[in-house]
């Protein structure tokens, strides 16, 4: 059984030498990898083509695009049937390759797996970042039923793929793996776990740069109507301003995620500092999520029918009860 390694780029001369350097160093390597790269300027592109002249694997795709574009270019470019993803930005354990695969190679009836992923503690280097390490536990999701798989870790046969209409293009930039994994739920496609098929993200060092990231994934899940914010589907029915969703969007969020075992974290490394951060992270990422939703619904209503209509009939909240998780 052969597996192709997909990914998208654009500008990520950054981090590309080190990413390369994982990939090659995976104890299990990937049969094929197919790169698409949106024309770069900051010399990836030169790097990924001197790269493919030393590994006959490496196949390079320049194209102008967005990110669910460029994986289903990719996608469609594969020679093999089993497709594997991740992002180029993440850290990756030498054994992911090998455990993402290991399902499929049990099981030859596994349609989907689900790798797993957790904060760079390297990383956390400020008390807001170390705020969000005490409160995500670490980061690392609880793969079970109804947990939604995403491009960072994930692997699927191009059968599937190519059933669900592959990753939806209407959306701007982000959300696409978000809809493409509930549809993998809402088909029943069989999956498996595979929590040892880690890669590691960096995460932010500034609440600002915390409240644009969730700016950003607010507009994405408005574009494609999922992860609807309780205070939006008031404003829905016409019991709340728009303006209010944000700021009780915030209170629900700073409610819901504090906890007694993530203040216990931070007490036990005597960090109070992070401790202050916590409630104004916390409220801040839940009011600047609201308030991208609301700028990506309108845009939503217009230009990204297409995504919507894939997920008309999915139970959201069941999902959402099931499989409590950060935004993919």
């Amino acid at each position: 059984m052969e597996f192709s390694l997909v990914a998208t780029c654009y500008n990520e001369m950054k981090g590309l030498p080190r990413w390369r350097q994982e990939i090659l160093a995976q104890t299990r390597p990937p049969d094929e990898i197919v790169i698409v790269d949106s024309k770069s300027t900051d010399g990836t592109t030169e790097f990924l083509e001197e790269w493919a002249r030393a590994d006959r694997r490496l196949k390079i795709i320049c194209e102008k695009c967005k990110p669910a574009r460029g994986h289903n270019v990719g996608n469609e470019a594969t020679r093999c049937e089993h497709l594997v993803s991740t992002d180029m930005g993440v850290h990756i354990d030498p054994r992911w390759f090998e455990e993402i695969v290991k399902p499929f190679e049990e099981d030859n009836s596994v349609e989907v797996v689900a790798g797993s992923y957790e904060i760079d503690r390297k990383s956390i280097t400020s008390a807001a970042a170390r705020a969000e390490y005490y409160l995500e536990g670490g980061g690392r999701p609880k793969l079970s039923p109804g947990f939604v798989p995403g491009n960072r870790s994930m692997a699927y046969t191009k059968k599937v793929w190519r059933e669900l209409g592959g990753l939806p293009e209407d959306l701007t930039q982000y959300a696409d793996d978000s809809v493409f994994g509930r549809q993998i739920l809402q088909a029943n496609y069989k999956m498996a776990f595979a929590p040892n098929a880690l890669v590691y993200w960096s995460r932010p060092q500034r609440l600002k740069a915390f409240w644009a990231e969730q700016l950003k994934y607010g507009r994405g899940d408005g574009e494609a109507a999922i992860k609807t914010p309780l205070a939006f589907r008031l404003h829905q029915r016409g019991w709340l301003p728009a303006g209010w969703v944000p700021f009780l969007t915030g209170l629900r969020v700073l409610e819901k995620e504090i906890s007694f075992i993530s203040i216990v974290r931070a007490l036990k490394k005597a960090d109070l500092n992070a401790l202050i951060h916590m409630p104004i992270l916390l409220f801040g990422n839940g009011y600047h999520f609201a308030l991208g939703y609301v700028q990506g619904d309108k845009r939503g209503a217009i230009y990204c029918q297409n995504c919507r209509a894939r997920l008309k009939g999915f139970e959201e909240d069941a999902v959402a009860s099931s499989a409590k998780q950060r935004p993919t």
